[in-house]
């Protein structure tokens, strides 16, 4: 059974499985939350404006801190409802409609990977795949272990979206686990996703820029792409000036082995029946794919182990 359909062209419906995922751990646990004071104060009596704008921060709070008496599971479970919708079929156009056929062999790197909202729509996209790595990269305890119980949740039959892979805390670690995932020879394609991550206020881009600068020059001859999503770009505003996407700008001039894939402009709509109540949704995006033709397998090295993740 499909977990997403797309009944026509850029409007996609929750499939059965996604439906009962997203009722079961996300809505239910909404409407049966504990009537605890911080959560009447804050939640009960106020509304979805309030929630986005002054609890989540339009997606960017920090979600291993309290909120005026809110746990960072409550945030969590705040952003889910709100969010996880969104990014998780803004993702799954992309994914569907704009990205080249990949290797069989794949290890996917989600950057901000939140509560797994990227890899269910690439797991989705890519159901016929068996041999797909996760690193899923959250600063945020409570969002991974958010991601690693939604993992769980036995899609297609299996015992899990992902049975290879980790939930990394920091993008420092990455370069290790790409070491443990690609093996010599093995024709690894690498796809690194940034779905919303890099509109981060406190991401220090020179840091991972340099993580990624690393990394792209070791795995040279492997075949690598990067994908970025936004909101669209203001009016009057460029790549380059705009709050929102500087931060991409600054790391795609320094991708230099990357190229663009994108023909035709990099702004589109998309429609989607909402997990909460099935009303209509539409909402505009800005994406970027870059890659590099390379398929070649690298003979990497080894790199010494002992860094923290939380296995998926």
């Amino acid at each position: 059974m499909s977990y997403i359909h797309c009944s026509y062209d850029n409007y996609y419906k929750p499939g059965e499985n996604l439906q009962h995922l997203f009722t079961d751990l996300v809505v239910r646990p909404f409407k049966e939350h504990p009537r605890t004071p911080p959560w009447i104060e804050q939640v009960v009596n106020t509304d979805h404006r309030y929630h986005r704008e002054e609890i989540l921060k339009r997606g960017r709070a920090n979600f291993s801190e309290h909120f005026n008496g809110l746990t960072p599971e409550d945030k969590v479970l705040l952003y889910c409802f709100y969010y996880m919708p969104m990014h998780l079929f803004s993702s799954y156009h992309i994914f569907t409609k704009h990205l080249t056929p990949v290797n069989n062999k794949v290890v996917f790197v989600d950057f901000g990977c939140g509560p797994l909202t990227s890899g269910i729509a690439f797991r989705a996209t890519f159901a016929g795949h068996r041999d797909i790595t996760y690193l899923g990269i959250d600063s945020s305890q409570t969002m991974l272990d958010k991601a690693k119980k939604i993992n769980r949740h036995r899609p297609y039959g299996d015992d899990r979206f992902f049975t290879k892979g980790n939930l990394i805390l920091h993008y420092n670690q990455l370069d290790q686990y790409l070491t443990d995932y690609i093996t010599r020879g093995d024709q690894t394609q690498i796809i690194f996703n940034f779905c919303y991550f890099l509109a981060s206020t406190t991401l220090n881009i020179a840091d991972l820029s340099d993580c990624l600068t690393q990394i792209v020059a070791k795995y040279s001859q492997h075949k690598m792409c990067a994908i970025y999503q936004n909101p669209p770009i203001p009016q009057g505003y460029s790549l380059q000036s705009s709050y929102l996407h500087r931060n991409w700008y600054s790391l795609k001039t320094q991708l230099s082995a990357f190229h663009s894939q994108t023909a035709q402009s990099n702004s589109e709509q998309f429609h989607y029946d909402s997990l909460i109540n099935g009303s209509p949704n539409s909402r505009d995006l800005y994406f970027d794919i870059l890659s590099n033709e390379v398929s070649v397998p690298f003979n990497n090295g080894e790199l010494p182990h002992g860094t923290t993740t939380y296995k998926i």
